[in-house]
């Protein structure tokens, strides 16, 4: 269980000094080479989708376990271009296996990413910060859908929460009540 984690701790710490995730629910860890970035990377560029479904029924049931209230799930989401190269967005489909669990909807295309943004791999956390600046905008016709809602913003892997906070901005802006990042793994 990731919660028990320093590196948990300093992620939801982190996140939670920003002003815009409430909380952080997360399941393993992303070590270079380890086990699991074997796993996203088959998600991610080999598409092995079916990973992500089983990644997000893993989220679904500490969701499950903790009692989390949540009205609405959102996939993080990637620029038109990486969609493009990709073919689909890994996010999505780590929320459709929460959703299978949970019973809450799938929301797409709410928020989009307005800059094609360059890897977060190799920066630092300021330098992810920066490159992730003015990243979303809220798509107009869907602002009344988030009224009020309390929703889980959903990442495959979160390092410094510096995507998800940018995210996390544009979504309270449209009328969000509280927002929970959710990931299927941590990395440092």
């Amino acid at each position: 269980m990731t919660q028990l984690l320093p590196l948990y701790q300093e992620t939801r710490e982190r996140l939670l000094a920003e002003g815009g995730i409430s909380d952080l629910i997360s399941c393993f860890v992303f070590e270079k080479n380890g086990p699991f970035q074997h796993i996203a990377h088959a998600l991610k560029y080999q598409e092995y989708k079916s990973l992500g479904r089983e990644l997000g029924t893993r989220i679904g049931k500490v969701l499950g376990d903790g009692n989390v209230d949540i009205d609405i799930l959102i996939p993080l989401p990637l620029h038109r271009i990486k969609l493009r190269e990709r073919g689909y967005n890994q996010s999505e489909f780590i929320a459709r296996g929460i959703a299978s669990v949970i019973g809450k909807p799938v929301v797409l295309n709410t928020v989009r990413r307005t800059r094609h943004t360059q890897t977060q791999t190799k920066l630092n956390i300021e330098e992810r910060r920066k490159n992730m600046e003015h990243a979303f905008e809220l798509i107009p016709q869907t602002a009344n859908i988030l009224q009020e809602k309390k929703c889980l913003l959903v990442d495959d892997v979160i390092t410094t929460g510096a995507t998800m906070n940018s995210c996390a901005q544009v979504l309270l802006s449209s009328g969000v009540s509280s927002i929970i990042a959710a990931s299927a793994a941590l990395a440092q």
